[in-house]
């Protein structure tokens, strides 16, 4: 796995009876610790994907990400700060547009932003989607949970999902991913924990536990390692091209997200904005159908407990 004598012996000397190596449990975390004073970031990295045994290439099964997810703790929840030191070790190991380069562990560190929005989905159904709860309410329990109201900024409504509404033209007809309408919000954490909900209350994941949908690989969550800057650019969505798994690609094909065009300005009928536009329904335009659902999404949050 390539862990450090230092960490395996404090490893070995622990007093718990069955050790938990899941990335985020106990032990896992006191090894993490000791190997964080002597290896650079992108050592790190590379102990973290050994240790996942992660591939060097997605396949989008459901198999392989209920393997994947099982090596990290049920309860290494999304708030942890596990998540925020990871997303601080991407920034330093892939500086400027390093990581969009060619090379095995900028794949995997990529790909693996899907896994962990699948893993982070599945805290939020194990721990809050009792009681036949959609994955929209259980997280409107968890954020309810977890955020009183003095912390509530630290999640937000409010940013774009204009990427994650892709649609295509199939013989001049519009073809939803999955063959359902669907708007699709967002919900971030802390900017690095992202989280989709479709029309019915799904979690959209490029990979997931339970389902692998073309909704979700077309439209799905991915964990953040930049910041709201440039940094999100070069860490999050340019490395998009270069590095993403083949299945997702093929499955994209003819996909498109809305355009940032405003009115009287070039393809402005395939505008995010456009109330008339191809990305348009019963005269609102996606931005005011995305508006409209997410404060759905709020009210369902304030009812929730």
């Amino acid at each position: 796995m390539g862990w450090s004598e230092s960490s395996l012996k404090a490893l070995l000397s622990s007093k718990n009876e069955l050790l938990d190596l899941r990335v985020g449990a106990v032990d896992f975390m006191t090894m993490w610790q000791i190997e964080k004073e002597n290896l650079s970031a992108k050592e790190l990295l590379g102990l973290l994907v050994r240790h996942l045994r992660f591939p060097a290439e997605l396949s989008g099964t459901i198999l392989e990400n209920q393997t994947l997810v099982n090596r990290f703790s049920i309860n290494l929840a999304p708030h942890n700060a596990f998540w925020w030191d990871l997303a601080n070790l991407v920034n330093q190991a892939f500086p400027n547009q390093e990581l969009v380069q060619k090379g095995l562990l900028a794949r995997q560190i990529h790909q693996l932003r899907y896994v962990i929005s699948s893993q982070q989905a599945q805290y939020i159904r194990h721990h809050f989607g009792q009681s036949q709860r959609t994955d929209a309410e259980a997280l409107a329990s968890y954020l309810k949970t977890t955020f009183p109201w003095w912390r509530r900024f630290s999640y937000r409504l409010s940013y774009s999902a204009r990427l994650h509404n892709k649609i295509k033209l199939s013989d001049g007809k519009k073809q939803y991913p999955s063959g359902y309408p669907s708007v699709n919000i967002k919900v971030l954490i802390n900017f690095h924990t992202e989280f989709i909900l479709d029309s019915q209350g799904n979690f959209l994941n490029e990979v997931d536990t339970q389902a692998i949908t073309e909704n979700g690989v077309v439209n799905g969550a991915s964990f953040n390692y930049g910041r709201p800057n440039k940094r999100h650019w070069e860490l999050d969505v340019n490395p998009v091209s270069p590095h993403d798994p083949n299945f997702r690609r093929q499955m994209k094909k003819g996909f498109k997200a809305p355009n940032r065009s405003r009115r009287r300005q070039a393809n402005y009928s395939h505008s995010y904005f456009n109330p008339q536009g191809f990305y348009a329904e019963n005269g609102c335009s996606n931005y005011q159908l995305v508006k409209q659902a997410t404060r759905h999404f709020a009210k369902l949050l304030r009812r929730s407990n």
